[in-house]
């Protein structure tokens, strides 16, 4: 009897598939204003060379829109992997 079966693999994956876009979505939506700031300015010295060439407020509502977005696809991703199959 193998210690890892294939279906408990692919059931590891599939939780995985759902539970981490929420958990992602959720930090983005109740993170402090100081991450998002130390976030934001991370992204934009990476990207652009300095650290404020995006306004702090355009940043929070777009981290709050793609942070619906995850947990909407979480739910959906939930459903269609691993709650259809059981009705």
């Amino acid at each position: 009897m193998p210690l890892l079966n294939i279906g408990f693999a692919i059931l590891i994956i599939k939780m995985l598939i759902c539970i981490l876009p929420a958990v992602l979505g959720i930090l983005m939506i109740v993170s402090s204003e100081e991450s998002k700031r130390e976030f934001r300015n991370k992204f934009c010295s990476k990207f652009f060379g300095i650290s404020n060439a995006i306004p702090y407020l355009k940043f929070t509502r777009t981290m709050a829109v793609f942070g619906t977005a995850l947990l909407a696809f979480s739910l959906v991703s939930t459903w269609f992997l691993l709650l259809r199959p059981m009705f």
